[in-house]
């Protein structure tokens, strides 16, 4: 948190003036982003992971040790990502394996 003019720490603001930066990260080609798995280290676009999927979602597996690294479900309240399994998630033209 930023420290308002008095130096105390600004109050935080709820998630949706976050909106504007969360636009910009999740309108991308996602299998040209470059994931790192949290089970091996292995680094690998997300369009080279393995899928399983459904009718309600995905999930997306390492190549290298079968983690699954995300998982995407669609249900009536919405659309569920989980990362849990990925280390991180590089996004950008200069994402590369």
């Amino acid at each position: 948190m930023s420290p308002d003019q008095s130096g105390m720490p600004a109050a935080p603001l709820d998630g949706n003036a976050a909106a504007g930066l969360l636009r910009e990260v999740f309108v991308f080609d996602a299998t040209s982003a470059t994931v790192t798995c949290g089970g091996c280290g292995a680094t690998a676009h997300v369009g080279s992971a393995r899928l399983y999927g459904g009718s309600m979602g995905a999930v997306l597996r390492c190549a290298g040790c079968d983690t699954a690294v995300l998982r995407v479900v669609r249900t009536p309240m919405g659309l569920w990502l989980d990362m849990q399994g990925a280390r991180s998630l590089k996004i950008g033209s200069e994402a590369t394996a």
